[in-house]
């Protein structure tokens, strides 16, 4: 039932709303239980395809031995099993007049359809258990619009308080970034507390050819970076919280489709921005890998549940040290080999939010009562509540320049780059750079 479960998280209707749903690869019947179950107020239909041999619940759930040439519904489900042939069960969907479909597949089966030509959304997906491997999930909404302007408007904003030496490469990045196509502008929140680093701003503002716009800040608290790691205190957390707010307010009163949200320590991929607006999605996260403590493997920006659960487990479930490592390898394992676009729940540093997200009021701002640490979880969060689904990429991460120690590996990532690597063959360079001596990149 966990492929079940997947379909009911990434419905595109709330599951209190009454359709007419067809649960077209309906076995035994028990997926079409789970579905009616928790859409009470939908009438489901299974295509059962067998007798079950199991007691299965009578939730008001009804069975078709085969589909009537009349049969009308508002949404398909099709939970595929691995040995079914792919494109003729999409080829059936099309025949159905429905709006919605919803396909869960196996990843590996699901390689060679083109998504996008059937008129399908597509994302990636783990369950609780490694062995399922990664699931992707298609949508399709026929009456889906969401429009891309022929030239995006985006607003680069990033806070600065950084390190001279590691900001160059930031800015580097900047200038490297493809654009072509794309009316940006830039907005620096300059809170630095190194004068060399301000100037930085001013003479990368005097050589761009676009709007560069940079508010001066006080500095105010001390905010410590070692080796090691970088202390965050409550108060200078909730003033940056702030201090993005105010940013991507900017963004919105000046009408800008898109405000991409960047930590001044990375270096940015060339096409970053032009793959993240593709994804054609409200909010997604370039994902990036960082050895956040010494002598740690490489972790990803993101998690998958609280603050920083890089597995999936069932709420109040405890789980023994062995299984939350075989769980976090599946995950970690996933993201880097299997690239595309995920479906997480936490994620920052690196974020493309629509213009559509912030009119609703997706922002950084703390969530009274809720004590996960950190502007971006409550950013996700609120996302979330506002009906946002939160995405992440794993294609082009960028070079996380987290200690100044990390400096000499900016000469070999622009060669990995320039070489053409994207996806698992970039991840794999990167987790070979990140994790040899920095003197030896």
């Amino acid at each position: 039932m966990r492929l079940t479960r997947l379909a009911l998280e990434n419905m595109p209707f709330p599951l209190h709303q009454a359709w007419v749903v067809l649960d077209i690869c309906a076995a035994e019947g028990a997926s079409t239980q789970v579905l009616q179950y928790f859409m009470p107020y939908c009438t489901v239909f299974g295509v059962r395809t067998q007798e079950s041999e199991i007691e299965i619940r009578d939730c008001g759930q009804r069975y078709l031995a085969t589909l009537p040439n009349s049969f009308r519904c508002d949404c398909v489900v099709a939970i595929a099993e691995p040995t079914q042939p792919l494109e003729a069960l999409l080829d059936t969907i099309d025949t159905l007049a429905a709006r919605w479909a919803v396909v869960v597949a196996p990843w590996g089966m699901a390689q060679g359809i083109n998504w996008t030509a059937r008129g399908y959304q597509v994302h990636h997906e783990i369950t609780e258990e490694p062995e399922d491997g990664v699931i992707l999930v298609a949508i399709r909404d026929r009456e889906m619009r969401f429009e891309v302007p022929e030239t995006p408007r985006v607003m680069i904003i990033s806070p600065v308080r950084q390190k001279p030496a590691i900001l160059r490469d930031f800015l580097e990045g900047l200038r490297r970034l493809d654009t072509e196509g794309f009316e940006v502008a830039y907005l620096f929140i300059d809170n630095n507390d190194d004068a060399e680093a301000s100037q930085m701003l001013r003479e990368f503002a005097s050589h761009m050819r676009v709007p560069v716009h940079r508010l001066r800040l006080p500095v105010g608290e001390a905010y410590r970076r070692t080796e090691r790691t970088h202390h965050w205190t409550e108060s200078l957390i909730w003033r940056l919280a702030a201090i993005k707010d105010g940013a991507l307010d900017a963004a919105l009163r000046h009408g800008y489709d898109y405000a991409f949200l960047l930590d001044s320590d990375l270096v940015l991929h060339p096409q970053t921005l032009r793959h993240m607006v593709g994804h054609r999605r409200d909010i997604v996260c370039q994902t990036f890998w960082t050895m956040w403590k010494p002598n740690w493997p490489p972790l990803p920006n993101l998690w998958y549940a609280d603050e920083k659960d890089l597995y999936r487990r069932r709420r109040g479930q405890e789980l023994e040290v062995e299984e939350q490592r075989r769980r976090r390898l599946a995950f970690l394992d996933a993201l880097a080999f299997c690239p595309g676009l995920y479906r997480l729940s936490g994620m920052g540093a690196c974020t493309l939010l629509s213009r559509r997200a912030l009119e609703a009021g997706v922002c950084f701002s703390e969530i009274r009562g809720c004590l996960l640490i950190g502007e971006d979880r409550h950013l996700c969060l609120r996302a979330e509540a506002l009906g946002f689904r939160l995405f992440a990429d794993t294609t082009l991460p960028p070079l996380h320049l987290y200690r100044e120690s990390d400096l000499p590996r900016v000469q070999t990532y622009w060669q990995l780059v320039e070489a053409g690597l994207q996806g698992a063959e970039l991840n794999r360079a990167m987790f070979e750079l990140l994790t040899r001596p920095a003197e030896a990149a």
